[in-house]
């Protein structure tokens, strides 16, 4: 597994009333995310200036529904493992580790020079592909794109 991920959510500790859902890469940094069930929020720690920093925000879903808690002892295969199986040249690469439908999974969404947003899920237990997708921008309308990111926060 991952050490970044792990040494950072030792460091965070227990969150009282709380507990992990995703674990965001973006831009080199980790930042992960915990959910308060009582209040359907999400708590989000990141470092920043070296110094663990934290901010809660709301979750944006369509229908509100508890999000599923991530086990990181189910997360055997790594992210660059995951990363490998993009078929796209990409731009811009936003990766999420998270539990949907049940399944630990690497979610990655990529944005590339030719417009496009292709999205791969990835199995993190064993890394078989879940679901591999690929739009044109240009199809991006309000609603978002055709497929469904799967973020916490989608």
């Amino acid at each position: 597994m991952l050490e970044e991920i792990h040494d950072l959510v030792t460091e965070i500790g227990k969150v009282k009333g709380a507990y992990l859902v995703s674990c965001f890469l973006n831009d080199k940094e980790w930042r992960i995310d915990y959910y308060f069930a009582k209040e359907h929020k999400i708590l989000t720690y990141f470092k920043k200036d070296g110094k663990l920093e934290q901010m809660k925000d709301e979750i944006f879903q369509k229908e509100q529904k508890p999000l599923e808690e991530l086990h990181l002892e189910n997360v055997k295969i790594h992210y660059l493992e995951a990363l490998d199986k993009v078929t796209v040249s990409p731009d811009k690469v936003i990766i999420i580790l998270q539990v949907i439908d049940g399944v630990t999974v690497w979610n990655i969404t990529v944005l590339t020079s030719e417009f496009k947003i292709y999205n791969l899920k990835v199995n993190a237990k064993n890394g078989e592909t879940i679901s591999e997708e690929e739009d044109n921008i240009m199809n991006y309308k309000k609603g978002g794109p055709s497929f469904k990111m799967g973020s916490p926060s989608a």
